[in-house]
Parts: C-alpha cells; sequence; structure tokens
C-alpha cells in the first residue's frame, strides 16, 4: 500500500537515505547516494522533494519514492560537510521577477554559502564568506528579513541576499586566533522553533560534532 508523503520519516545514515512509515514502521523506499559514499545526509524536506546535503554534494530526491531528481557535486566545497535549508516563496519581496521571488535552497561547507534551483539542481550564486576560512557555515533564515539569511562562520556573521548571494553586511565576532572557528546563532524566534525539532543535527550539522571529528582526528583516535 502506497504511504501519503505526510506519513513519511526520512532518514539518513550509512551514505543511504530511507523513507519510513511513521504510522507502522515499515520502509517505503531506499535510496543508495551515488559518488557520496558512506555518511550521514544533513536532510530538508520541502514540497515534494527531500534534499540531502553530504560529503560536498547536493542530492534532491523526490518524497514518495526517493528517486533521484538531480546531483549538485557543489564545485570548491570538496569532501566537506553541508549544511541546508530551504526558503519559502516570498511575496513580498522586491525582486524583479516572480522566478527570483521563488524558493532557493541554501547550502555551507568549506567556508562557502550557495544559492541553488530548486528545480534544476543549478548553483545560481556563490558567495566566499571573505574572511571567514574553510569551516561549515551555520545558516539561518529570519523572517524579519525573508530576502535574507544570517551565516556564522570563522569567527564572523554575515547577512546575504538569497536572491543574488551578495553580502549585506558583515561583523567579526571575536579578534581570538585560538579560538574555535565555528559560530552558532539564536534569535527568540529560532529558539522556539527548536524546541519542537529537538536537534539541529537533521539539517545543519553542529559545530559540536566537527570539533569533536577534528579533535579526534589530530588525536589518532
Amino acid at each position: 500500500m502506497k504511504s501519503s508523503t505526510e506519513n513519511l520519516l526520512v532518514c539518513s545514515t550509512a551514505g543511504k537515505v530511507i523513507a519510513i512509515n511513521k504510522k507502522d514502521g515499515t520502509r517505503v523506499w531506499k535510496t543508495k547516494l551515488s559518488g557520496v559514499e558512506s555518511g550521514v545526509g544533513a536532510l530538508f524536506v520541502f514540497d515534494n522533494k527531500v534534499y540531502v546535503g553530504m560529503n560536498g554534494y547536493l542530492i534532491a530526491l523526490n518524497l514518495a519514492d526517493g528517486t533521484v531528481i538531480w546531483n549538485n557535486p557543489l564545485s570548491t566545497m570538496w569532501w566537506s560537510e553541508v549544511s541546508v535549508i530551504v526558503t519559502g516563496t516570498n511575496s513580498n519581496s522586491n525582486a524583479s521577477s516572480y522566478k527570483s521571488q521563488g524558493s532557493v535552497v541554501l547550502v555551507g561547507s568549506f567556508g562557502k554559502v550557495c544559492g541553488i534551483d530548486p528545480d534544476l539542481g543549478g548553483t545560481l550564486w556563490k558567495n566566499e564568506l571573505k574572511g571567514a576560512g574553510f569551516k561549515l557555515p551555520c545558516l539561518m533564515l529570519d523572517s524579519s528579513a525573508p530576502d535574507a539569511v544570517l551565516v556564522g562562520c570563522g569567527k564572523r556573521l554575515y547577512k546575504i541576499n538569497i536572491y543574488n548571494g551578495q553580502t549585506i553586511w558583515e561583523h567579526k565576532l571575536s579578534n581570538v586566533l585560538l579560538a574555535p572557528s565555528c559560530v552558532t546563532m539564536a534569535t527568540q524566534q529560532s529558539s522556539l522553533q527548536a524546541a519542537f525539532t529537538y536537534t539541529g543535527f537533521n539539517n545543519n550539522p553542529i559545530a559540536q560534532q566537527h570539533k569533536r571529528r577534528e579533535r579526534e582526528k589530530n588525536s589518532g583516535d
């Protein structure tokens, strides 16, 4: 029996994405992600697609059956963790065309942020986050500024236009050389939303996990 997409719980582990029926626990579909090998994907479900960020790739799957719609190898982001969020359609945007007011997939990896076309998977723009280094960016949307995304990376904070990738403003948070280069962010609204998601690792690999892996690598564990 075919499951309604509203009943699907999408999971990722070991280089695969699996959809489970929340009502009875049965597996609806399983997709092995070609080219990314093992890993845990950052997931974001929007409309009829599942966006998966993993090992420098962004992949869009059909929510109903798990088939691959497109695969973007995210040029110059190498084999890095990927943060992913999707913006909703903004009817109040000052942008000149309907297309530019539509949804944009935002990905962060290796000290960069990209805007991706949700339909075709092409890269619309890339912001190199000047001065941020090559760490994992943290991404946050703000309902008070629907045309922008807040980005924390490399002890710096950026506000970026989601339609053209231009930096609206930038703020250096710290001058301490030996401090961790990851940034966490919160607003009152984001904290209330987080209370219902229980963990942010699902769509934005947490800085603590990233630093733990670095320590384990350096210690030889």
